[in-house]
């Protein structure tokens, strides 16, 4: 029993200190067989690894090889990465992205976590400018897209300002937008001022970008010029001309009957429908150019029409901005209408005086609109610019001037039947010239009447004194 019990004790094997349980134990278990057992690891073998090491070592025949042992889909991202494509793209591997381009038809626009390989080649790791454009003329040559932002709002145009890529940036310049922003705010032109890219910066500023509009801070591209010490730059940016123009108040809103119908009154204090240009203006983000067309007193009817040297003889200089007000000006003109979206009155209706006036306004507007669009149309055409024309788009355009004339048909109908229950003339009409010939026939009658008593007296007297002699 002394025995037993002392084998028992040596065979006691308590809690291993490495457990996770943070209580306290107080139990125990037996058995040496356990405790000894030897711990087992198990690795699970990553099949893309050779891949993947073939990428980063740049090693072409190797990429081959396991693309081809694998049957691996190049437009597949490797595990918890980006596509083949975008790897070589971001290493700067020109060799691997040829192959993968040219032979195995990558997708140039496939997008991981909103990153596409034209973003990862601005964005390269080589020191060599001379890959980094060879890679992403390659690209582009292929369809990639240039206006796509990732989740942070950043564009490719955008990065390749940053690393100071300029044969990309004069590529991609005539394509892009100056005024698309990111999550903070910043155009293109900040990020070649925030890593001192002088030759980009001019580029930007000759190209037309707006270097006034302030970022998410409210700081523009000169004030962080000038905050990170970078006083070079600060010579490229034009010096402002302080003429001391503001385009006035009433120019920009309707504020009065003349604003609303300007030929029908012929007395308004601005530019005929003005308005209307600068809510143009407003939608292409082209503003600041409003002025241009406020100092000259551009009526609506002349916007429409303009050409590129008409924008040009206005002063609008950057043949890139002029470009953005023509493309905003056709883009105007083809906007699609319908007859249900027109203003209407009928018989039933009742409108007060001021809604009617209203509603006569816009059709008013809407005629001159239609005009422009007209000639704008014809002049395109005989200038053959719009291209060839088939005969459906005409008929549609017949088909929309018809129902729009009969429209105005009815709104002239509706407004003479109104005008039926009006009386002749208004209670306190008065007619000056009824009033003139009434003054007149006053005088007369006061002149004959005087000069019928002084008459009167003088035969009087004559009468009395015909005695005496």
């Amino acid at each position: 029993m002394k025995k037993m019990a002392t084998r028992n004790i040596n065979n006691i094997v308590y809690r291993p200190p490495d457990t996770d349980s943070d209580e306290d134990y107080d139990g125990f278990y037996f058995g040496d067989e356990l405790a000894s057992r030897p711990k087992q690891y198990f690795t699970i073998k990553d099949e893309e690894e050779e891949l993947r090491n073939a990428v980063y070592g740049d090693d072409l025949m190797s990429v081959k090889e396991n693309i081809s042992k694998l049957n691996f889909d190049v437009n597949s991202p490797l595990k918890g990465g980006y596509t083949l494509l975008m790897h070589a793209c971001r290493e700067g591997f020109y060799e691997i992205v040829e192959y993968l381009v040219l032979e195995k038809k990558a997708n140039v626009n496939k997008q991981v976590d909103s990153i596409t390989p034209l973003m990862q080649a601005c964005d390269c790791k080589s020191k060599s400018s001379f890959v980094v454009d060879k890679i992403c003329n390659l690209l582009l040559q292929h369809g990639a897209v240039i206006n796509v932002s990732d989740k942070c709002g950043t564009t490719p145009f955008m990065l390749a300002c940053k690393n100071g890529h300029t044969n990309i940036v004069r590529i991609m310049i005539k394509d892009v937008s100056f005024d698309t922003t990111d999550n903070r705010g910043c155009t293109p032109i900040f990020y070649a001022v925030e890593n001192n890219h002088g030759e980009i910066v001019k580029i930007l500023i000759d190209a037309g970008v707006n270097y006034s509009k302030p970022n998410g801070k409210g700081y523009t591209p000169k004030q962080v010029a000038q905050f990170h010490g970078f006083y070079d730059l600060l010579e490229f940016f034009p010096i402002e001309k302080e003429d001391g123009y503001i385009v006035p108040t009433q120019f920009l809103t309707y504020s009065t009957y003349h604003d609303y119908i300007p030929r029908v009154f012929l007395r308004s204090e601005c530019p005929e429908y003005f308005q209307e240009v600068y809510k143009i203006l407003l939608s292409i983000n082209m503003e600041r150019y409003l002025e241009y067309f406020a100092k000259e007193r551009v009526p609506l009817s002349t916007f429409l029409c303009l050409d590129d040297k008409g924008l040009e003889k206005l002063g609008i200089q950057f043949p890139l901005s002029r470009m953005k007000i023509l493309k905003g000006l056709l883009d105007f003109h083809l906007h699609n209408w319908r007859k249900k979206s027109l203003s209407r009155l009928n018989k039933f209706s009742k409108d007060n005086f001021y809604e009617v006036l209203l509603i006569t306004a816009y059709h008013l507007k809407r005629l001159i609109i239609i005009n422009s669009s007209l000639r704008f149309v014809r002049r395109h055409l005989e200038e053959n610019l719009l291209g060839p024309v088939e005969k459906e788009h005409i008929q549609i355009m017949l088909r929309r001037l018809e129902d729009y004339q009969l429209t105005i048909k009815a709104l002239r109908n509706t407004i003479t039947y109104l005008a039926s229950f009006s009386p002749d003339k208004n209670p306190l009409y008065i007619d000056y010239n009824e009033y003139l010939a009434e003054r007149k026939r006053s005088r007369i009658k006061w002149y004959f009447k005087y000069t019928t008593i002084a008459i009167g007296i003088s035969v009087f007297i004559c009468s009395k004194f015909k005695r005496f002699f």
